[in-house]
């Protein structure tokens, strides 16, 4: 048999702090893979292609689906999001941020072992990191993603476990709480 993914899948709507939680993860000196999916939407101020996303055109994005290149892939907000094969090993916990139906995918994948979290914060929190994020933000995206995330994440039909993250005292607690997830994976993994 051979050796399944193991994806700790990060969820969470806009300005709840999941890429933060990403990037604090996967910045510790515990060895895990970061999963970079790539997406069709626009680059956003202050992101970079090949460290938050690969940011591709529709065309080059649905051939790499044709090609069998992606493990999962979904429509999120108009735009497609994925995660290629590629971007995963087998030896390492791999960590990503994922939508709701990019989760939904990854469980229905045999290879594919998932443990979801589901970042949440309040409202008037979430809006003010992601007004405050941006220099010049776009009032009219940041509420057309407000209210998409209210329907996309309405009816969360599978397993995950919630973590609150308002303070800096709860993006610490959840730091440490990822990096408990991924070394348990590791401890299981070198059993069997």
């Amino acid at each position: 048999m051979s050796k399944k993914y193991k994806i700790l899948a990060i969820a969470g709507k806009a300005g709840s702090g999941k890429d933060t939680l990403l990037r604090e993860v996967c910045n510790s000196e515990v060895p895990i893979n970061e999963i970079i999916s790539y997406t069709t939407r626009p680059i956003r101020e202050r992101e970079e292609d090949g460290v938050n996303y690969h940011f591709v055109s529709s065309a080059e994005f649905l051939d790499m689906v044709f090609k069998n290149k992606m493990l999962e892939d979904s429509n999120f907000n108009g735009w497609w999001y994925g995660t290629s094969i590629d971007a995963l090993r087998t030896d390492m916990v791999n960590v990503g941020v994922f939508n709701p139906e990019g989760i939904r995918s990854l469980l229905k994948c045999p290879d594919v072992d998932v443990y979801a979290v589901y970042v949440r914060a309040a409202d008037k929190i979430r809006l003010q990191r992601q007004l405050d994020r941006e220099e010049d933000p776009n009032c009219h995206e940041i509420a057309r993603r407000f209210l998409a995330d209210d329907k996309d994440f309405d009816n969360l039909d599978f397993e995950y476990k919630i973590l609150y993250n308002e303070t800096l005292a709860d993006l610490a607690v959840n730091i440490e709480r990822l990096l408990d997830i991924v070394e348990m994976w590791q401890r299981e993994d070198k059993i069997d």
